[in-house]
């Protein structure tokens, strides 16, 4: 859809992408045919459905933003704002837009899928915790030793993108809780002299940490719906 912004055609889905629609398509059709095989309508086999659709939409948003944040961030060449020409600030405002917008949805769909687990294995993480994040279940999940092939993957691809994932976690409590994500920087710096140029954050580092972070959620909803369908199916 975005990609109209640059005169492009519509992406064509291939990669980690694909797999990971790939698998949350296989679970919906499972749900698909259990329901068939039913006389009765089963409200948990619609909340799933319509649950399972959402990360369908969800990772393409996430890919989108993904995507836009890329091709303005190319167009950003001065590493200081005073330094920009006027079509460079456009652009580097829309790379900070994007960036957040996409960080902020990579953490979402996590979430989304930690309390997708949550219902779905009845792991009752809010007894732990009230309002509990993915990373939360998957210590429930460790700690109680439940579903343990499944807790491993999961657990490997968090130590695996440890580094980039928590750069992107501190940028979106940072936006979320207290001041915008770009000033970031600007805040743990040394108090800045009277006429000092303000630097820009490293765009090449923050776009290897959420093309690393887009590959982590990949992986992870592809691990996550290929263990779940073949749950479902043993159930």
């Amino acid at each position: 859809m975005l990609r109209v912004l640059f005169n492009e055609p519509e992406r064509i889905d291939s990669g980690l992408l694909l797999e990971a629609f790939d698998a949350v398509r296989a679970y919906m059709k499972q749900i698909e045919t259990k329901q068939s095989h039913l006389s009765t309508s089963h409200s948990i086999f619609h909340r799933q459905a319509i649950w399972s659709k959402g990360f369908i939409d969800a990772l393409d948003e996430l890919e989108q933003s993904k995507y836009c944040c890329e091709r303005y961030g190319e167009r950003i060449v001065k590493g200081f704002l005073e330094e920009m020409t006027p079509q460079e600030t456009d652009d580097y405002q829309r790379f900070v837009y994007f960036y957040k917008n996409a960080f902020i949805r990579l953490f979402s769909v996590l979430d989304k899928l930690g309390t997708f687990m949550n219902d779905l294995f009845a792991l009752k993480t809010e007894t732990v915790k009230s309002r509990f994040s993915y990373f939360t279940v998957l210590r429930h999940m460790h700690e109680k030793h439940l579903h343990g092939s499944l807790e491993l993957q999961l657990y490997t691809l968090k130590v695996t993108y440890k580094v980039p994932l928590e750069r992107l976690r501190n940028l979106r409590n940072m936006e979320m809780h207290y001041i915008n994500a770009e000033m970031l920087d600007d805040l743990m710096q040394k108090e800045p002299m009277l006429g000092e140029r303000i630097h820009i954050e490293d765009v090449k580092l923050n776009l290897s940490d959420l093309q690393q972070g887009f590959d982590m959620v990949c992986r992870t909803l592809t691990i996550a719906f290929t263990y779940i369908t073949a749950y479902v199916t043993k159930g």
